[in-house]
């Protein structure tokens, strides 16, 4: 603990007041027994911080505080509690419970009183004895809960002090338009039930109404503010509400109404007119309708109704012909007037200038409107008196004649022949350069205000499309940029067509191309002429455009050069031609030897099985011997014609070899020797030139789209 002045002060002459402190160690030494007990040293020490506790011994009882401190000024807290004999502790605590105590000595009562939702079992009150207990075992409180209580539909309740214990008062109350069926309080009973059954709240109804006498009622429901409706039967009326209303109170918002039966009595008919009794009845609510002649219009009501004072609606109505007023005559006019049967059939005609005579017209009297000259009548030109007593349509008016300007033509000229527009006057039109008139070229002002016939229009002078000028033309196009004068069309052909005449025609000021239109000639490569020591083979019998030629050798003779050449659109064979050239003995001994031994026997088993397909499907071409022309021969399996040629072989000393050779050596593709290894492929037409690639000797070769090992 601190030893000291525990605050010290600067002073102004720059010391520090007072002394310094010093701490000191907390010992507060040890306590003396209490009678009747002891006191014991929780961990054997007297220092700061060391507990103490007291115990008395049998029968006693401890009055004071049981444990005590050794506290920082070095004293134990607290003061020395006493053993006593005669003295009773606090009584024993009961759940639920208040214990009300008047003493602890030897005498002393305890008595026990439950919480709100608690209900004591068991002796109240407990006594201090000699040696300190109270006699006895002290009472329970055991909690009462009734429960909240269950929702009602259409109310609700409450909780008058909030719990729902022993003793609770619940109040019920339902929402407007429904009244409680039940107890409005309950209370929460010793055997935790409410007192009374859980209320419920019902909608407010009223009693059924009784009907009227000669009436009755609709009603969907009694319920509260429903309403029902009273309705008295024919010929009675409602004496009273016609509705009432079910009021919250559960009564009904009046009294029931009566019906009392009423009756107008017959009404006399009117004279050129008639009057029905529409239900065939005259009490209260009866219609009586009238009606007049023909040519009679009713003056005043057409029906009435039988009233609840007994009396018929309004006043009886009337019949009055139906006649027209004199017609009104407009300025410059001429009005006829027929079918005036006061006048004897006789015609009226009047003028602008002349005065009214207070004509009347019958139904279906004609009016004839007509004009003076130099007008004319705008709007219709008869009216009828209706059976309204109105004359039929809009008075029409006189207007003085005027056609109007007759409107621009486009791309023309419009011209007043008189300057005028009036009845007679004339119009004349034309058109501009590269423009002609379709329609009338004059009109005239016609009497009725309009112009004669249509007005015609400048149409543009074009020249007929000239792609239906070349239909059924072959391979003949054209391209125009316009129609109109001055416009050109340009021609070509298509691929494989040369253009003969005028590539480009133009549209004259008449509408009329010049010149012819051009044709189109096919491109014709003509005759590829001989190969020596060879032939040629014209594919389909046609040197034209797109057709094409094969090349082949004689035996012991090797093609330099292309085997098939196409006919190109420049009118030329495609390629460079080929030459036949005699194989050398050196190379004839190496490699011909062993070609030709293994393809003929390769032809002769070939032969033998496709005999039947060689002759149905391979193209056979016949060989004319014509070193000068080239002669096609058609064949009959498929009429394609193959024209082959080849010339006269020659040695090196200029004498003629093969004369022995057969006509037939060609017949077959498979008898040509092919000393330079070279197959013969296809190729497709777009191809230029075509170069059949070397093979090995065990390669396969075509021939004539035949293929052989």
């Amino acid at each position: 603990m601190l030893l000291g002045d525990k605050t010290r002060e600067c002073k102004k002459d720059g010391f520090w007041s007072g002394a310094a402190p010093s701490c000191k160690y907390v010992n507060c030494g040890g306590l003396t027994p209490i009678q009747d007990g002891d006191v014991t040293l929780v961990d054997g020490r007297t220092t700061h911080g060391a507990k103490a506790v007291y115990s008395c011994r049998e029968n006693y009882t401890l009055v004071g505080e049981a444990e005590r401190m050794c506290i920082d000024d070095g004293i134990w807290s607290g003061e020395a509690p006493k053993c006593l004999f005669d003295w009773c502790p606090e009584p024993p605590p009961v759940t639920g419970a208040i214990v009300t105590v008047d003493g602890h000595k030897a005498g002393s009562l305890a008595t026990y009183s439950c919480q709100n939702g608690f209900i004591l079992f068991g002796p109240p009150s407990v006594t201090c004895t000699l040696g300190g207990s109270w006699s006895g075992t002290p009472p329970s409180c055991k909690y009462v809960d009734c429960g909240t209580p269950a929702q009602v539909h259409k109310g609700s309740f409450i909780l008058l002090n909030g719990t729902t214990t022993y003793g609770s008062i619940a109040r019920f109350n339902c929402e407007p338009d429904y009244w409680l069926d039940g107890a409005e309080v309950l209370t929460c009973n010793r055997d935790g039930k409410w007192s009374h059954d859980i209320p419920s709240c019902e909608l407010i109804s009223c009693a059924e109404p009784e009907a009227p006498v000669g009436g009755e009622f609709e009603a969907y429901d009694y319920n509260v503010h429903s309403t029902i409706d009273f309705h008295c039967e024919k010929g009675h009326k409602l004496v009273g509400e016609a509705s009432l209303t079910c009021q919250t109170d559960g009564e009904w918002s009046g009294e029931s109404p009566k019906c009392e039966y009423v009756d107008c009595g017959k009404l006399p008919p009117i004279p050129n007119g008639s009057a029905e009794l529409l239900n065939g009845t005259t009490h209260l609510g009866s219609v009586i309708q009238y009606s007049c002649t023909t040519n009679y219009r009713l003056v005043g009501p057409v029906r009435r109704i039988c009233t609840e004072d007994y009396r018929w609606s309004e006043s009886s109505p009337r019949c009055e012909e139906i006649r027209c007023s004199d017609p009104v005559v407009p300025e410059n006019s001429i009005v006829s007037v027929t079918g005036n049967d006061r006048n004897h059939g006789r015609t009226l005609i009047r003028t602008a200038v002349t005065t009214s005579i207070g004509n009347s017209y019958r139904i279906g009297a004609l009016v004839k409107y007509r004009c003076e000259r130099g007008y004319k009548v705008v709007g219709e030109s008869l009216s009828t008196c209706e059976d309204n007593g109105q004359w039929s349509g809009v008075t029409p008016r006189c207007q003085y004649v005027d056609c109007g300007n007759p409107g621009p033509i486009q791309n023309g000229v419009v011209t007043l022949a008189t300057n005028a527009t009036y009845y007679g006057a004339a119009v004349l039109y034309e058109c501009n350069e590269h423009w002609q008139l379709d329609g009338v070229s004059r009109r005239l002002c016609q009497d009725n205000g309009t112009w004669s016939s249509e007005p015609p229009v400048c149409k543009e002078i074009t020249c007929t499309d000239p792609s239906i000028q070349i239909k059924g033309s072959v391979g003949l196009l054209v391209a125009t940029s316009t129609l109109s004068i001055g416009g050109e069309a340009h021609y070509r052909c298509e691929r494989g067509y040369g253009l003969q005449g005028n590539q480009t025609r133009t549209c004259k000021p008449k509408g009329q191309w010049s010149g012819a239109p051009p044709v189109c000639i096919p491109i014709d490569c003509k005759s590829p002429g001989t190969i020596e020591n060879g032939r040629i083979i014209i594919s389909n019998s046609s040197t034209l455009f797109g057709s094409s030629i094969e090349y082949h050798c004689l035996p012991q003779f090797q093609r330099v050069g292309p085997f098939l050449r196409k006919c190109m659109d420049d009118g030329k064979w495609s390629g460079e031609e080929p030459s036949c050239e005699i194989i050398s003995n050196e190379a004839a001994e190496n490699g011909t030897l062993p070609l030709s031994v293994g393809v003929g026997c390769g032809v002769v088993l070939f032969l033998l099985m496709l005999l039947g397909v060689i002759y149905l499907r391979l193209r056979k071409a016949t060989p004319v011997k014509n070193t000068e022309n080239i002669e096609g021969a058609e064949r009959k399996e498929d009429q394609n014609a193959a024209v082959m040629s080849y010339a006269t072989l020659h040695d090196t000393n200029g004498r003629h070899i093969y004369d022995h050779v057969s006509d037939n050596v060609y017949d077959s593709p498979y008898s040509e020797r092919i000393a330079d290894n070279v197959a013969y492929g296809r190729r497709s037409d777009t191809d230029s030139a075509y170069e059949p690639e070397p093979t090995g000797p065990s390669a396969v070769v075509t021939i004539n789209g035949v293929a052989v090992r």
